[in-house]
């Protein structure tokens, strides 16, 4: 199996929508009570930092190329 690149933005995307899944699971189970719209917030601003995360490994990714030739 070929390597593939390290990707930082899905791995944060990943774990806030792991961590959104947790308090919703523990929401249920009934040990916290979290306000409903609390992992709604969470989601986009996750998502936001995901992005960011991304076109910020990106850019370097770009940059480090262009050094090197």
């Amino acid at each position: 199996m070929r390597r593939h690149p390290f990707e930082p933005g899905k791995l944060v995307a990943g774990l806030v929508l792991l961590g959104v899944a947790v308090v919703y699971g523990v929401d249920a189970a009934g040990e916290w009570d979290f306000p409903p719209f609390a992992p709604l917030v969470a989601i986009p601003a996750g998502l936001t930092v995901a992005a960011l995360v991304s076109v910020l490994a990106y850019t370097l990714r770009r940059a480090r190329r262009r050094r090197s030739r």
